[in-house]
């Protein structure tokens, strides 16, 4: 055999020898059904203008689309929500690590109408509903100054729907 037939045979397998190494690409989403907000321009929240009347909020159902419809319950978060995590250290040591899954609602009541619900349509993945965003700062507020309106999707047991909990928040901040 020639030398470059050699180094042919070679290639081809070590080619072989590395590509069976990887694991299998898995096939579509088959886990439980899960709502959950969606990105709106790269990120779980979005910034508007004091008073900036109706917007649009994306949500996203992970998982196969239904024949019927189904509702989706959405809350004000009040407060901080954090998380809890536990790393296993090279020397096998545990430790504990807490994140801030949810800042709280700092915006008034009367700053903004969210509804407790809304619709998601059988035959749709992803469905916008609408916040209206009202007068934030009275007249003396400076330029600039900020209050945000942290909103949270809720599980649906009657439909069988989960919340996929690392895209549970959504964060809008008014800016002045």
């Amino acid at each position: 055999m020639s030398t470059r037939t050699l180094f042919i045979a070679a290639l081809l397998a070590v080619g072989l020898l590395v590509t069976g190494c990887f694991e299998e690409v898995a096939g579509p989403y088959d886990g439980p059904d899960r709502i959950a907000f969606a990105q709106k321009n790269g990120s779980f929240g979005t910034e508007v203008n004091d008073d900036a009347g109706t917007i649009s909020v994306p949500t996203q159902l992970i998982g196969p689309q239904r024949s019927s419809s189904f509702d989706v319950q959405v809350s004000v978060q009040q407060d901080t929500v954090f998380r809890e995590r536990t790393f296993s250290g090279p020397d096998g040591s545990d430790s504990t690590v807490t994140d801030t899954r949810a800042l709280p609602t700092t915006a008034a009541s009367g700053d903004y109408s969210v509804p407790q619900s809304f619709t998601f349509p059988a035959d749709t993945s992803n469905v916008p509903f609408e916040v209206e965003i009202q007068d934030a700062f009275g007249s003396g507020a400076s330029t600039g100054d900020t209050k945000r309106l942290t909103l949270r999707v809720e599980p649906n047991d009657q439909a069988n729907i989960e919340v996929a909990e690392n895209w549970r928040y959504f964060e809008i901040t008014i800016v002045n």
